[in-house]
């Protein structure tokens, strides 16, 4: 895998300054695996993302990115707080697949 320049390398701050000089108020910055579910053929992500311009973080139950992915979609912009999004991602009663 080759690395990105060092042109290219900056914190997370200056980041999320840059995105939101560029109008760009939600964009998922980090999304990574932290362990297996319960669930089978589930994995837990951890899923970092600025959405209306605050940093927020979830775990997230899903089969696999794409998955976790449409799962957050429907919360962004839908005026849910972070603490109940967090809930429902993470819940695996909430998850609508066959166990």
């Amino acid at each position: 895998m080759s690395s990105l320049k060092s042109k290219y390398r900056r914190d997370q701050s200056e980041l999320i300054g840059t995105l939101l000089e560029n109008g760009r108020t939600t964009a998922v910055l980090e999304v990574k695996v932290l362990e297996t579910s319960k669930i089978k053929e589930h994995l837990i992500y951890e899923c970092i993302y600025l959405h209306n311009s605050k940093l927020k973080s979830t775990q997230i139950i899903a089969k696999d990115i794409t998955d976790a992915m449409a799962r957050l979609e429907p919360f962004i912009n839908a005026g849910v707080s972070s603490s109940v999004v967090n809930y429902i991602l993470k819940n695996e009663n909430f998850n609508t697949e066959d166990k």
